[in-house]
Formats: structure tokens, C-alpha cells, sequence
């Protein structure tokens, strides 16, 4: 009968250590998105005599061969800041990057990211249509945007909040001066945001609370500013 209590306690804590293990695995899985798209970047599958070319204009013309190559990036540069908006053209992914001062377009396959963790943007540009709304969001230089307004507002950054257990959901908290807006901006990594008006895909949605005086969220993406 001993042996028999000792077999089910340990039948028991091997169930129990399975089970945290299991947490353990959905609980990373939650926290660490895969890739990172829209963190800084690696060049890879360049030869060593060879550069990674920046091209202009591909999300307007959907053609690489008219693109004009406005710069380009040596095979083992490691710092190319990826903004979170990409094209499919020809069955090849192309993402808009800034490098140095030059902001453009490069094919997907020849980029890695430099982590798979994935961190918060420092600043982004995100915006709406129906209504029709911009709204940069950065510690120190805030703005809303919109056909309804005379002028842009300038917003204070009242705070950050990350997601609760995710780290692929923020929100970022803003006010006017003047206490007329208080807005909200929901902050989500899909790589799956579409802004409804064109063939770009944005790595961030986002939902502003605020702009409506019933309390209706607006939709819209969201790009890193570089």
C-alpha cells in the first residue's frame, strides 16, 4: 500500500511539473513575437563584393525595374531600421527602411533581424481613414492630425503602458494643453494592418480613443518613424 501512495505521488508531481512546463511554453509564446520584423535589421545573402541596393517609389509604381536605386547598403551592415510597411510585388516582399539618412525600399530576403525579441517603437506615425485621422506619437513631439481641423495639435505624452503578460501590445496616453483632447493610442505588432486605400501592409494596427465625442474607437495602422 506504501509503494502504491509513493507510485500515485509521483505520477502526481510529474503531472504538475508537466503542467508548468506547458504554462511556461504559452506564456513565452505570448511574450516573443517571431520575427521582429520592425526592429533594426542585418544584412543577409549579400556576397562580399557586392551591396544591397535602395530603391525608390516601389509602393507607387508596383515595378521594381523603374524603380530609380537611390542608395545602397554594404553586405555586412547591421543597422538598417525597418518601418513596419512592406509590398508584395512579383511574389517578392519589399520593406520600406531608412539607412543613413536614406529611406527607400529593399527586398525581404536579403534583411534579418538583429533580435526576435520585439521592443516598443520609440516614435510612430499612425493614422485612419473613416474618419480620416494622423496622429504622431513620440515623448517629445506629439500631433493630431485631421481634415477637420484647421491646424495640427500638439499633444502632450502623458505615459506609456505596456500590454498585461504581452509584449506586442502598448498603449500610449496623450493630452492637449488645453484639456480639449485626450486621446488614447491601442498599439498592436500583427504584420497585418491594412490601411483600406492601397497595397501596403503595416507590422502595427492601432485603435484611437478620444477623437470621438461618443467614446467610438477609430481604426487605423501604424509605421516607425524614423
Amino acid at each position: 500500500m506504501l509503494l502504491e501512495c509513493d507510485q500515485k505521488r509521483w505520477i502526481s508531481l510529474r503531472q504538475s511539473s508537466f503542467c508548468g512546463l506547458a504554462m511556461t511554453v504559452i506564456l513565452q509564446a505570448n511574450l516573443i513575437a517571431t520575427p521582429a520584423w520592425s526592429q533594426p535589421h542585418s544584412v543577409t545573402g549579400v556576397n562580399a563584393d557586392d551591396v544591397l541596393n535602395i530603391r525608390a517609389d516601389i509602393d507607387h509604381t508596383l515595378d521594381v525595374g523603374s524603380s530609380e536605386v537611390i542608395g545602397a547598403i554594404p553586405h555586412d551592415a547591421s543597422d538598417v531600421m525597418v518601418t513596419g510597411i512592406s509590398v508584395d510585388i512579383g511574389g517578392a516582399r519589399w520593406r520600406e527602411i531608412e539607412y543613413k539618412g536614406v529611406e527607400g525600399w529593399v527586398n525581404e530576403r536579403y534583411l534579418k533581424p538583429t533580435s526576435f525579441l520585439l521592443a516598443p517603437p520609440e516614435a510612430l506615425q499612425c493614422a485612419g481613414t473613416e474618419p480620416f485621422w494622423n496622429v504622431e506619437v513620440e515623448q517629445n513631439d506629439s500631433m493630431l492630425m485631421s481634415p477637420d481641423l484647421e491646424s495640427p495639435i500638439k499633444l502632450n505624452y502623458l505615459r506609456f503602458a505596456p500590454g498585461i503578460g504581452r509584449t506586442d501590445l502598448w498603449g500610449h496616453y496623450l493630452g492637449s494643453a488645453d484639456g480639449t483632447y485626450s486621446l488614447t493610442v491601442i498599439v498592436r505588432y500583427t504584420e497585418a494592418c491594412s490601411d483600406g486605400m492601397s497595397d501596403l501592409t503595416y507590422d502595427f494596427e492601432a485603435l484611437l480613443l478620444g477623437l470621438s465625442a461618443s467614446g467610438a474607437p477609430a481604426y487605423g495602422c501604424c509605421s516607425i518613424r524614423p
